[in-house]
């Protein structure tokens, strides 16, 4: 059955990506519809994540197979990505590595699903004490990976990412059992990835270029040829304990609301503290070599954006955003196009407001 239901997946990928991004567009026009809407829109968003990456994980499996094709019948030639590298390595080396990433990527699908239900079913003080147990797996779930990992980088998602646009797929033909042009090339014992033989790279020059060239090419970024352990440096002591103060940190945000209360600043202002403390620590621990590694380079952007969430968190919200936003909502609703912008900040207000997850950055 399951293998009936990856191959329809594989053979229909640009039609299943096709619906996955109607249902989560759907999401973001859910909320404020009916009572109740944002229940059902999360759950919806929830449940597509979680079909996503199985999904991406089929087409992974299919790619390393050479079972992808394009429209025209015409094998897809698929470059694994710097970050798929080290994760899906991390993940070959330790099963409790792949268990962790798993459950962690399943918290983060899930968290603002299950504060809601909380919230209702059950009330505000069950909602935090929900909010406050999630975040102490997400914390020592990051900590059994920084561990494992050798003290490295802990990313925002730690499962692999879609390696190929499902739009540009098309099916296996009737009967064809694998594309022509992958007999040509050979897998790696380790890494699993195919690499094509000599003969058909020079085939494909069509005589202008050199063997000598075409090698000179393909190494001339690093990342090409480096082992998996150079992907992500390994943190020293400065690192390290910026590193932790990153995981902690909504942790330690949560339990400061807590006790003292979404309106008090110190909650707010501790936080951020926090978070500034750790980028200056983990910037100076990897200084200058965070831009030669992607993997770390986007993590650390990443890490800059979060930052804008602070924007969102009472009291600075109530404070100072949500007027400017309000007069946002209110100069856009008679625009054309511009009043979906103004309709969806009116709608997402109440929910950055009352729910913890929309804003937490964790």
């Amino acid at each position: 059955m399951l293998e009936r239901y990856a191959r329809f997946v594989v053979n229909n990928a640009a039609q299943v990506s096709s619906i996955e991004n109607g249902l989560r567009t759907l999401t973001y026009i859910l909320p404020g519809r009916f009572a109740d809407a944002e229940v059902a829109s999360e759950a919806v968003y929830t449940l597509v994540n979680f079909i996503g990456t199985y999904h991406d994980g089929l087409l992974g499996k299919a790619a390393k197979r050479g079972l992808l094709v394009d429209k025209q019948g015409r094998p897809v030639d698929i470059e694994v990505s710097a970050f798929n590298r080290y994760h899906g390595k991390q993940a070959q080396r330790s099963d409790i590595y792949r268990v962790a990433a798993l459950l962690l990527s399943a918290l983060q699908f899930s968290e603002k699903l299950v504060e809601m239900v909380v919230a209702k079913r059950l009330g505000e003080r069950a909602r935090w004490r929900s909010v406050t147990w999630i975040e102490i797996v997400k914390a020592a779930l990051r900590m059994v990976l920084l561990q494992i990992s050798g003290r490295r980088m802990v990313t925002g998602s730690v499962v692999q990412e879609r390696m190929v646009d499902p739009g540009q797929l098309g099916s296996l033909r009737k009967g064809q059992k694998q594309p022509a042009a992958l007999q040509g090339q050979w897998r790696g014992g380790r890494s699993g990835v195919r690499f094509s033989g000599v003969r058909d790279i020079l085939s494909k020059s069509e005589g202008s270029a050199s063997l000598g060239g075409i090698v000179t090419d393909a190494v001339r970024h690093a990342e090409n040829v480096a082992p998996m352990g150079a992907l992500v440096k390994p943190y020293g002591a400065c690192g390290m304990a910026g590193e932790l103060l990153f995981i902690l940190r909504p942790l330690l945000y949560v339990l400061a609301m807590r006790r003292l209360g979404a309106r008090s600043w110190r909650p707010w202002a501790g936080s951020l503290a926090a978070e500034l403390v750790s980028r200056w620590l983990v910037a100076r621990d990897l200084g200058a070599s965070a831009g030669e590694r992607s993997v770390e380079h986007d993590e650390v952007s990443r890490r800059k954006w979060l930052f804008l969430y602070y924007l969102l968190r009472s009291p600075f919200f109530d404070r100072f955003t949500r007027g400017r936003l309000e007069r946002v909502a209110n100069w856009c609703s008679n625009k054309p196009l511009l009043s979906l912008v103004g309709s969806l900040i009116q709608d997402y207000q109440p929910l950055w407001k009352q729910y913890y997850f929309y804003t937490a950055a964790s």
